[in-house]
């Protein structure tokens, strides 16, 4: 068992270093976090009398985000007392108990389930340090690794702040030194983490340009005058969380450009789909498309009226967002519209 805690110790930090190369400029953070709950000792086999029992359990950590999916975690665990006062009451005088703390480094991965919630599990090495007290005046310890494992379901409170529920499974955390106790731990609690260097971006305002343009024209004066104006409007359609469904906002913004392509001699509209940077690349690119077939199909529907559409999707190409605001501005389809209008300025 120590040959196997040692070779998991030595591949956790070799997959550190490894993710952190590949990863440095991907979604690279620190955290901060610490937990509360209460740990079960069981299959408690001991010399002395003590059998399984519960008690208040608490760990701090600090970890680094390698990429969206995977962090590195190194932290203090305590598991509690396992306590012949416990057992028996107050008819006891304590004087038999087992307490276990120690370091875990572990590896965690993290799956988003939508814009707040996110799944996690863990895998890792706990070096702990155990001390049995078989009665008065009679104590061994010893010091040891023991393999954890670990889930949770977790919140994003804030961009910076999340709250977890996490269960972790402690095994052969053992006396090995006289061999007085052999038993497992298990923890479940509550664990709050702050992450640092996060901001918010803000929300883009959708951009109408203007550019007139004056073709003078010579003509009779009998003949009346008109100004040629070629104008751009440009439109941002926001799409929720993995959906291609149009929203009510956006699609009173696709009404005003189907009214302004009706006001029009010849006009062009070009569409650009991207998704966020969450999930796989393949499948960004392909709902990416499905939102700008969502906006051409309206925009048709609605009866527009122009001479050339031009579709484009880039799945998460030009995606650079590490928040969940952030985000949510990079799931869009970017309209387009190039208008050219005739306008009257005089007539005799």
């Amino acid at each position: 068992m120590q040959n196997f805690n040692k070779t998991l110790i030595g591949t956790l930090v070799i997959a550190a270093f490894s993710f952190g190369a590949s990863a440095a400029d991907v979604d690279n953070s620190w955290y901060l976090g610490a937990g509360l709950g209460q740990n079960n000792y069981q299959s408690v086999d001991a010399t002395s009398h003590l059998q399984d029992d519960s008690d208040l359990a608490w760990n701090a950590l600090v970890g680094y985000q390698l990429n969206k999916y995977f962090a590195i975690e190194a932290g203090w665990q305590d598991l509690g007392t396992d306590d012949d006062t416990h057992l028996w009451g107050g008819n006891t005088d304590g004087s038999e108990a087992i307490d276990v703390d120690g370091f875990t480094l572990g590896l965690v991965g993290t799956l988003p389930l939508d814009d707040k919630w996110f799944a996690t599990g863990e895998i890792g090495a706990y070096q702990y340090h155990l001390a049995h007290e078989m009665g008065q005046g009679k104590y061994v310890s010893a010091t040891d690794t023991a393999a954890y494992f670990g889930i949770g379901l977790g919140y994003n409170i804030t961009d910076a702040l999340a709250i977890s529920a996490k269960y972790r499974r402690f095994s052969d955390v053992n006396e090995t030194a006289w061999n007085t106790v052999d038993m497992d731990a298990q923890t479940i609690g509550l664990q709050l983490t702050y992450r640092f260097g996060i901001e918010s971006e803000p929300t883009p305002l959708a951009i109408t340009e203007t550019k007139p343009v004056v073709e003078p024209k010579v003509e009779p004066k009998i003949e009346p005058k008109y100004q040629t104006k070629i104008e751009k409007e440009e439109v941002t359609i926001l799409f929720g969380f993995d959906s291609s469904e149009l929203s009510s906002s956006g699609k009173r913004q696709l009404d005003k450009i189907v009214r302004e392509s009706k006001n029009s001699i010849d006009d062009s509209i070009v569409l650009i789909g991207q998704a966020d940077n969450q999930g796989a690349a393949d499948y960004n690119m392909k709902l990416s498309k499905q939102r700008v077939e969502a906006v051409a199909n309206y925009l048709l529907d609605s009866g527009l009226q122009v001479a050339d559409m031009s579709k484009q999707a880039i799945g998460e190409k030009e995606s650079r967002a590490n928040s969940t605001q952030s985000r949510s501005l990079e799931r869009v389809v970017v309209v387009e519209l190039t208008s050219t209008k005739k306008i009257l300025i005089s007539s005799l």
